[in-house]
């Protein structure tokens, strides 16, 4: 992928792991939930991985290396990435209906499709149509800043960090304890943990510190698990699934039959990743409900999605 996209954390997040938009997309790369799980981030009540700036990032990859199989031009995929593939081609379609018509009123030509982003952008949402411009604002400023007397800021994160993985419980508390580092550190270097604990008995999770930091966190690693194991005896902490749920429309409801499965019209330009992120499940979901061997669908093709 083009390196400069690691730019567009600045306008999604402004770089803040933590961030939470009223729609209720989280993390450095601004994923909802349906998007979050369909490239692979757990979300849960003591997780959430897209809050995990590296497992957030290869997901963002991904995502924007399947928007680009769509659409084949990068302002057209950074759109996408706002405002999702299916209004780039509403509103590409529409742009070109309007070329065509004037077109024919004047030569009678037909006009070849153009997908050109500035082409659409009349037609694309109000904050989509500002978008591309701020990230290219954005990846000015970032390669150019000396030039404009902008000087960099000191961050108060340590320079040298280091990663472990984590396979049985742990506490914040007693890692903060056992190694003397405060505990907002910890919370400002592993920002996915949503309670101040790692479930490492359920999988492996990352534990990330300062370097300086990874002898005591070995020698004391025993101390640390016995005292969380007790802290949780006394508190037990229970995972719940997270509870945002994409809302429900008269068009979605439409399409709920009797027998509580929901199906979904395959519209044009529409892709299986687009159709699982909008309906909150994955593409292997969608494959093994209509019995899929591949990603290929068509238009006006009836899917179960639940």
């Amino acid at each position: 992928l083009p390196l400069e996209l690691k730019y567009l954390p600045i306008i999604e997040s402004a770089l803040n792991p933590k961030a939470v938009s009223r729609a209720g997309a989280t993390g450095l790369w601004q994923f909802m939930l349906g998007t979050g799980k369909q490239y692979g981030l757990e979300v849960n009540s003591l997780v959430d991985e897209r809050r995990d700036p590296v497992k957030s990032s290869y997901a963002a990859a991904r995502y924007l290396r399947d928007l680009y199989k769509i659409f084949g031009d990068w302002n057209l995929v950074i759109a996408a990435y706002n405002c999702g593939p299916e209004n780039i081609n509403k509103a590409i379609h529409r742009a070109n209906a309007n070329a065509a018509k004037t077109a024919n009123a004047q030569t009678g030509e037909t006009q070849p499709i153009n997908k050109d982003y500035w082409h659409i952008y009349p037609y694309l949402p109000a904050e989509t149509r500002g978008y591309v411009p701020a990230f290219i604002a954005a990846t000015y400023i970032m390669n150019f800043y000396p030039e404009h007397g902008l000087h960099p800021k000191r961050v108060t994160l340590p320079l040298r960090t280091d990663t472990v993985m984590v396979e049985r419980n742990m506490t914040f508390a007693n890692i903060s304890k056992y190694i003397g580092i405060d505990i907002e550190e910890i919370r400002a270097l592993n920002p996915q943990y949503r309670a101040d604990y790692i479930p490492g008995q359920n999988g492996s999770y990352p534990l990330c510190l300062p370097t300086s930091k990874m002898n005591d966190l070995i020698q004391h690693a025993e101390e640390i698990f016995r005292d969380s194991e007790d802290s949780l005896s006394a508190s037990p902490v229970v995972v719940a699934p997270d509870q945002e749920r994409p809302a429900v429309t008269k068009k979605s409801a439409s399409n709920r039959r009797n027998n509580n499965s929901s199906y979904h019209k395959v519209r044009r330009g529409e892709t299986l990743s687009s159709i699982a992120a909008k309906h909150g499940t994955t593409v292997s979901k969608l494959k093994k409900l209509n019995h899929l061997r591949s990603d290929r669908i068509r238009y006006g093709q009836r899917l179960k999605v639940r």
